[in-house]
This record gives structure tokens, sequence and C-alpha cells, in this order.
């Protein structure tokens, strides 16, 4: 039972409202030279349950390495990737770039607390990809999920609601400051150099 309710958790991301839960980075464990996971991490709101067809987005994966996103093994969540996601919201500033792969996390289990809400909030995790880049970087998630309450009335149990937020993705990694402090006294020379070949010869008479 434990693993089903962990399945439906872990279909979804939400962000702002306070009956919403939130999305985080659980994680990055290095695998080799060009391989990291990223393993994310969150929270399901008192207000939120799930019907089939409701799903997490994380835009714009960098370096995505083909077959390995992964729900952890839950039965009742479809794994997928796309270049662009039809019917998805993306987060105002952000952007769905064609050309760089979005995580899909799809729930297709049976209804799963979607009436008689609200619920205590429900902690999930599982959620990975692999990417070839190791830095952080921050771009949007869309959610799709079910509200749970009140019940009978207009716009309550068993509507569907969607949240959009910001998610840390792979990016490149951002040199140390021992690298930086090398790299800047690498131009220093060039530039003394430079300079000193530029300067004009002195003229004897």
């Amino acid at each position: 039972m434990k693993k089903a309710i962990l399945a439906a958790a872990a279909a979804i991301g939400f962000a702002v409202p306070a009956s919403a839960g939130v999305i985080t980075l659980g994680g990055i464990t290095q695998n080799g030279a060009n391989d990291f996971t990223f393993t994310y991490q969150g929270t399901l709101g008192p207000d939120e349950g799930l019907r089939a067809g409701d799903r997490l987005i994380i835009y714009d994966f960098r370096g995505y390495i083909d077959g390995s996103i992964s729900a952890d093994g839950n039965a009742n969540v479809v794994v997928s990737v796309e270049n662009t996601s039809p019917g998805g919201i993306v987060t105002p500033g952000f952007n769905d770039d064609p050309s760089l792969v979005n995580l899909v996390f799809t729930y297709m289990g049976p209804d799963f607390r979607n009436t008689g809400g609200p619920f205590t909030p429900f902690d999930f995790n599982g959620l990975s990809a692999r990417s070839t880049l190791g830095g952080m970087g921050v771009d949007a998630f869309f959610g799709l999920s079910t509200k749970n309450n009140p019940d009978g009335t207009p716009g309550g149990s068993n509507t569907a609601v969607f949240s959009l937020g910001q998610v840390t993705v792979p990016a490149a990694a951002v040199p140390e400051p021992a690298t930086w402090a090398m790299m800047l006294g690498g131009f220093g020379l060039l530039g003394a150099t430079a300079r000193r070949r530029a300067r004009p010869g002195r003229v004897t008479s």
C-alpha cells in the first residue's frame, strides 16, 4: 500500500499556493565522468490528489542521458521525455526550448485522495534523471493535479488544478575559486605580454 501511495505522490510537483505542495532537488550524485544523477523530492499538498493523466513536467533538462529518466520503479507512474510539451504551461520568465529535453512523469493509477480532503501533507521522492552536466541552473516546472475539497461545489473536489514554479536543473559547472584565480592570472600574463610586444622600440642617435 505504501508503495502505491508513493507512486501516486511521485507524479506531481507544485508551487506557490498555501494548499499546494513543492518540488525540490533532493541531490546530485556523480556516477562517473560526465554522468550525474539529479534526484527530486517534494510534498503532496493537503488539497492535492491525483487522477489518471495528471502529470509533472520539468522543462529543459540539459545534458539528458538517453533512457535515464526514472520514477524509482513506481508502477503507477509512466516516465517519458519530449522536446516540447503541448498543454503544459511555462512559468513566466522562462520558455520551453525545443532543443532541450523535458522530463515528464504521468500518473496512470487509480484515483488517489482526490475527494474528502484536506489531508495531511505527504512527502515523496524517487523522481530522477541523469545528465552529462554537473552544475546547477534554474528552469520551470508544471504540475497538473486534482483538487480534493470542498466536495459538491463547482471548482471543488475532483477538478483539475495546476501549479507553476522553478526547479533546479543541470547546467555547466562553474569553475572553482582556485580555477578562477588561475584563469585570471593567465589572462593577466597574456595582457602583460601583449603590452610588452606593443611597446615601441627606443630610437638612439
